[in-house]
């Protein structure tokens, strides 16, 4: 997944289970100028653009590692991402890959759009009901993509817990971080 935006990035926050909670001045983690991309592997490895390492000789994608998309059985977050002031407007053209959210009627801002990955009739049974799909939501507009037996489901939302706009994407990626091995004759 991509999102059609080319910006200043980098890493915030890192929770590590062994090593607490980790800002840029405790790793490697320059800020890069580049698209934002996301990638869910079929491995359990979910990336970012954005760069990291412990150090400056281990630094590669930023990486957690989560279940494998082929072994969800139950909704599960994927990503959140709160969104900026300004959205900006698509550079290229729209292909069949591409999923299209009609926000013309949303609230006003903030917003945050929720990735979620979960089997394809467990979105079924929801798009029968008329309830959200988060249950901080106070407004949604969904689309999935469907790939085999799983939903990947986009929920561009506005929460009520959300009170400030970010200036540029914020995105939360959640899983286990796996930190890059060490280069120039490291481990």
């Amino acid at each position: 997944m991509g999102l059609t935006h080319e910006g200043q990035g980098g890493i915030e926050l890192v929770l590590d289970p062994d090593l607490g909670e980790l800002r840029p001045q405790d790793i490697a983690a320059p800020e890069t100028v580049e698209e934002l991309k996301i990638s869910f592997h079929a491995n359990g490895d979910y990336k970012l653009s954005s760069r990291m390492g412990r150090n400056s000789e281990s630094i590669d994608r930023a990486t957690v590692t989560g279940p494998r998309p082929a072994d969800i059985s139950e909704p599960r977050i994927m990503a959140e991402l709160l969104l900026p002031t300004h959205l900006p407007r698509a550079t290229r053209q729209l292909s069949k890959r591409d999923i299209v959210l009609d926000i013309s009627m949303a609230p006003p801002p903030p917003h945050r759009c929720a990735i979620s990955c979960m089997p394809t009739e467990r979105l079924e049974r929801f798009l029968a009901t008329d309830s959200c799909m988060w249950d901080t939501s106070e407004w949604e507009c969904i689309d999935a993509l469907i790939t085999g037996s799983l939903a990947w489901v986009w929920t561009f939302r506005k929460s009520r817990n959300d009170r400030e706009l970010p200036e540029r994407f914020i995105v939360f990626l959640p899983g286990f971080p796996k930190w890059g091995r060490q280069i120039n004759g490291g481990i």
